[in-house]
């Protein structure tokens, strides 16, 4: 009975390893939250959002997500509220990351390139309407 039990103890190491080290390699605002794939108006700015309808604005984007309306937010963000010069064209690449790594340390929150509550929280966002860049809980 023991060596069907230390096989199936090291199977089950074995696949929560790959499932640990899967969510690792996402980023730490990927791990805990879904990815964002829309934009909703919150507090008076545009802010990325999981889902077209359930304002769950404790999202995560970080490089390598696809295209998505949330990343083009993002980056229209970047570029009125930190004078970053980005292509709006929803990719979250190596541009993207770079540009929010320059805001994170503007903002004074952890610098790691991945958009999660955190990020949210301490970054400006691009208004609703108006012209002045908008910080939202």
């Amino acid at each position: 009975m023991r060596k069907p039990l230390n096989a199936l103890l090291a199977t089950v190491l074995a696949i929560g390893g790959a499932a640990a080290m899967a969510l690792g390699s996402a980023g730490p605002a990927a791990a805990a939250n879904p990815t964002c794939n829309w934009s909703a108006s919150y507090y008076g700015a545009w802010v990325p959002n999981y889902g077209t309808t359930s304002g769950n604005v404790n999202c995560a984007l970080y490089q390598g997500v696809m295209n998505s309306v949330a990343v083009g937010t993002l980056q229209e963000t970047l570029n009125l509220c930190y004078g970053e010069r980005l292509v709006v064209d929803q990719d979250f690449g190596p541009s993207t990351e770079a540009a929010l790594r320059r805001a994170q340390q503007k903002a004074g929150t952890t610098v790691d390139g991945d958009y999660g509550p955190l990020t949210r929280k301490a970054i400006k966002h691009k208004p609703v309407s108006g012209s002045t860049c908008v910080r939202v809980p």
